[in-house]
Order: structure tokens, then C-alpha cells, then sequence
């Protein structure tokens, strides 16, 4: 008897298995994809304040939501509107702006986008300049 209830569980247990599995593969889900995740201002004078702008798009079927962007320093800036969550196909900008005031030479800085992109829930985003006199 016992083992006619095993035999007879292992299917039960495996369809719901495959049920959920299945499920979750369709839900629709967010894609971040940004035109560009590195920029090179080049050679730049020292005491100038730069900036660019990071675009991206949410070319998934779910909302993309932009939980948190944080700099790797604290003489980067962050600079993103209000609106943190992204439909199918909305765009959306990240700005950065960097003090290059006593900060000869190369200088390569970092920004971290989270969201809740599963296969990108972390994307980097970088940018680099060389400060002369």
C-alpha cells in the first residue's frame, strides 16, 4: 500500500513542479539595456566639472524598477529623475557630474545601478577622464 502511494506521488510532485517552473518562465520580466556603460571624457583641466548622461531602455515585458544608483565615491554625483519605475519600452537617463578639482591624473569612477532586472540586477556603469594643470 505504501508503495503504491509513493508510485502514485512522484507524478503529483512532479507536475506541480513542472506547473510552477513553467509559471515563473512566463512571467514578464524587465530588461535594462543601456546605450552605452562606459564613457571617456578624455583629457580635461583640472577644476572643470563634467557630466554625462547614461541612457537606457526597459526592452523587457515587465516594470523596470530602478531601486537604488550609488556612486563609488563621494566626488561623483548622481543625478536621475523622480520616476523609478520603467514600463515595456520606456526610456529613462542616468547623469553623473565629477569635480575634477584636485584630482590630477587618471581618474576612473564607478556608479551602480540596482533593479530588479533578474539577469542584470547589478550593472556598472563607468566613466574615466585624465586631469592636467
Amino acid at each position: 500500500m505504501k508503495a503504491k502511494f509513493t508510485i502514485l506521488l512522484i507524478p503529483v510532485i512532479l507536475l506541480i513542479f513542472i506547473s510552477n517552473s513553467h509559471s515563473n518562465l512566463s512571467s514578464p520580466l524587465p530588461v535594462i539595456k543601456f546605450d552605452d556603460l562606459n564613457y571617456d571624457f578624455g583629457i580635461v583641466k583640472q577644476g572643470e566639472n563634467l557630466e554625462h548622461v547614461f541612457k537606457f531602455t526597459n526592452s523587457g515585458k515587465g516594470t523596470l524598477i530602478i531601486n537604488s544608483v550609488q556612486p563609488s565615491c563621494g566626488c561623483t554625483g548622481v543625478v536621475m529623475n523622480e520616476k523609478k519605475e520603467f514600463a515595456e519600452g520606456k526610456t529613462g537617463e542616468i547623469k553623473i557630474t565629477f569635480n575634477t578639482q584636485g584630482r590630477q591624473g587618471l581618474n576612473t569612477k564607478t556608479v551602480s545601478v540596482n533593479t530588479n532586472d533578474p539577469e542584470y540586477p547589478v550593472i556598472t556603469l563607468t566613466f574615466k577622464c585624465s586631469v592636467e594643470d
